[in-house]
């Protein structure tokens, strides 16, 4: 998913260019929006920031609508009232141009920026994405773990199964199992079903495993 297509991309631009009356394609619209990201260099140079930098406060957190960026004239509509500060329009436009494939700055920086502008599910996905382009790196998973630690005290049933994860393995910070078991509390907000939920109790169940074999 997240192998770069530059060349795509530009060709895909550039026919654009040529053919702007013509109707586009699903992949030839993502790809047009994608590009018109990329090429958005204030966007592009806050993705390189930390997402928990930039992490709204409780106070100013937007609530995640439905989405509303389906549909080809719809994800046009999305780029324009991102631009303009909808946090939502940017949340739901990467998550409609991500599975399309192309390059991470395609999708990533409407993450980071959806991030800032309030919608803390999308700290959550931008640390992830983060993490999925550069894993080894240290400062990486520092800034990933602190993302997720913020993002979970501030409610994100996701940020709290990732941030457990990390604590109950010890990556990019210090193990701590009792707290991982305390911020997996918070990851079945929205019931059983919820792959945060059932993330979080095979998580559980592991570290309960591993924390009695070392007792016995």
């Amino acid at each position: 998913m997240r192998v770069a297509h530059h060349l795509w991309l530009l060709a895909i631009t550039l026919l654009g260019a040529l053919h702007a009356n013509a109707a586009q394609d699903p992949l030839e619209l993502s790809a047009s929006l994608a590009a018109r990201v990329q090429a958005n260099t204030a966007w592009q140079a806050q993705a390189k920031k930390c997402p928990a930098e930039s992490m709204p406060t409780r106070a100013t957190l937007q609530p995640l609508r439905a989405d509303s960026c389906q549909g080809a004239g719809s994800m046009e509509s999305c780029l324009a009232r991102c631009e303009t500060g909808d946090a939502n329009a940017c949340y739901w436009l990467a998550n409609g141009l991500q599975p399309a494939g192309g390059a991470d700055e395609g999708y990533e920086p409407l993450y980071q920026r959806a991030c800032s502008l309030g919608v803390i599910s999308a700290c959550t996905n931008r640390a992830a994405g983060m993490l999925a382009a550069d894993a080894d790196s240290p400062e990486v998973r520092q800034c990933a773990v602190q993302t997720f630690a913020k993002a979970c005290d501030l409610d994100d049933p996701w940020a709290c199964t990732m941030y457990g994860f990390h604590l109950s393995r010890g990556i990019g910070v210090k193990a701590d199992l009792e707290l991982a078991l305390k911020v997996l509390q918070k990851s079945c907000t929205f019931g059983p079903q919820d792959p945060a939920c059932s993330g979080a109790e095979k998580l559980r169940e592991d570290i309960l495993r591993a924390r009695h074999a070392a007792e016995s």
